[in-house]
């Protein structure tokens, strides 16, 4: 008799049934075959998680402009069943008092969470063996708030035909350390009016900027920030809008944060024109000319497409809080002049572990429309309409994703 081979759906039914059955076997079971392992052995427990879970780095915490303390880090989820698994549902929770910090679904669950491999598409749903990622942005009351851990309690849908029990739908994962050393405080990087803080924490393209390198994910943008300079009429530029003279931000000076010494120091890349063709960016040529500051404590500040001819210091050198560094220009992107900064726990644009920080004194003097909104007018360079939901004097606090800020004069208010 010939012989007939299972179709795949019965093989994988048949696996996930035998898998699931192993598993919930496994955490029943007391017996064991030494006095030994009975001694050492854990009795019961266990519970059988479809999605294992992992943040790609300690969860940090920065002061915001809108008054609360921004808890921030991502949330690795890897489906480890052979079916697609769908989460419902995420509950953020102080690992000591057992406090909700955060609840998100539907709505709010999807445009927080991704594919790995598709940061900017919301998913929730995670094909097997994918990782998915919530992008978790927690504000709380202050920096008295923030945990000394957290757990994070999931609830998936039910599987398409896996016989999981309803119980063992919603499970909480381990707890997880917070870094709760507050962010470093820093002089700002440039001087003067108007100047937006395109891409800021925690919702523009800087937050999912992951980069796979030498087998491990690497989020160095986690905490950058795009300045771009706005004229006395709110306006981006003015004249042609493809050339970066075009644009104030063009040639602004470029100061040190802190004091320090020059780690990285790179001038050899052309200022592009806005949307001229680039080199595909690679851990070698990431932010075209830049210069990064080590300024201790295992803390380096970048800044990135710099002017060309205009860095003026090399590595090595020592320099002081305030001192100019090099101007803004528009190297290594096609995106037109801004000053790329960020604060890292390497010497490098992409290779490196995105840190909090915040600046010591700024004037907040409006917001402007949400970053898919303002991006059109650095194409017409019409004036950007600002609003004033909050403005003020700001210290040791971090300009939000839409904020306009003024920086004091170089010596002036720190």
């Amino acid at each position: 008799m010939a012989h007939r081979s299972p179709s795949p759906s019965r093989v994988r039914r048949a696996f996930l049934v035998v898998l699931v059955g192993a598993l919930l076997l496994s955490s029943c079971s007391t017996s064991s075959t030494s006095p030994r392992s009975r001694q050492t052995q854990p009795v019961g427990g266990g519970q059988l998680t479809p999605l294992l879970d992992s943040t790609l780095s300690a969860p940090r915490w920065f002061s915001g402009t809108d008054g609360k303390a921004h808890l921030v880090y991502e949330l690795l989820l890897t489906n480890a069943i052979p079916a697609p698994v769908t989460l419902s549902a995420l509950e953020v929770r102080d690992a000591d008092s057992g406090a909700t910090l955060i609840r998100l679904a539907a709505d709010t669950l999807l445009v927080a969470t991704s594919l790995a491999t598709s940061p900017d598409t919301p998913a929730v749903r995670l094909p097997p063996a994918s990782v998915g990622i919530v992008w978790l942005d927690i504000p709380l009351a202050g920096a008295g708030a923030i945990p000394a851990a957290i757990e994070h309690k999931l609830s998936i849908d039910p599987p398409a035909g896996v016989p999981i029990p309803e119980a063992e739908l919603t499970y909480t994962g381990a707890a997880v350390e917070v870094d709760q050393r507050p962010p470093v405080v820093l002089s700002p990087p440039l001087a003067g009016t108007g100047w937006a803080a395109l891409g800021s924490c925690c919702d523009g393209p800087h937050r999912r900027a992951l980069y796979p390198i030498d087998g491990r994910w690497y989020l160095a943008q986690r905490y950058a920030i795009d300045f771009n300079q706005l004229d006395s009429q709110n306006r981006p530029g003015t004249g042609d809008p493809t050339l970066p003279t075009s644009f104030p931000t063009f040639g602004q000076p470029v100061n040190a944060v802190a004091d320090g010494t020059v780690a990285v120091a790179v001038d050899r890349y052309p200022d592009l024109r806005v949307g001229q063709g680039r080199e595909e960016p690679t851990p070698d040529n990431a932010g075209g000319n830049h210069v990064v500051l080590d300024i201790g404590d295992g803390r380096f500040a970048t800044y990135a497409h710099l002017q060309a001819g205009s860095v003026a210091v090399k590595p090595g050198d020592r320099v002081t809080h305030g001192q100019h560094l090099a101007n803004a220009g528009s190297s290594g992107t096609s995106g037109g002049p801004h000053l790329h900064f960020q604060v890292t726990d390497r010497p490098s644009v992409v290779l490196a572990d995105g840190m909090p920080y915040v600046f010591n004194a700024f004037e907040l003097t409006g917001q402007t429309p949400s970053l898919v909104d303002v991006l059109p007018y650095y194409d017409t360079l019409e004036p950007i309409p600002i609003t004033t939901e909050r403005t003020g004097a700001r210290r040791d606090e971090l300009p939000l994703g839409r904020d306009v800020v003024t920086f004091p004069a170089i010596g002036g208010g720190g």
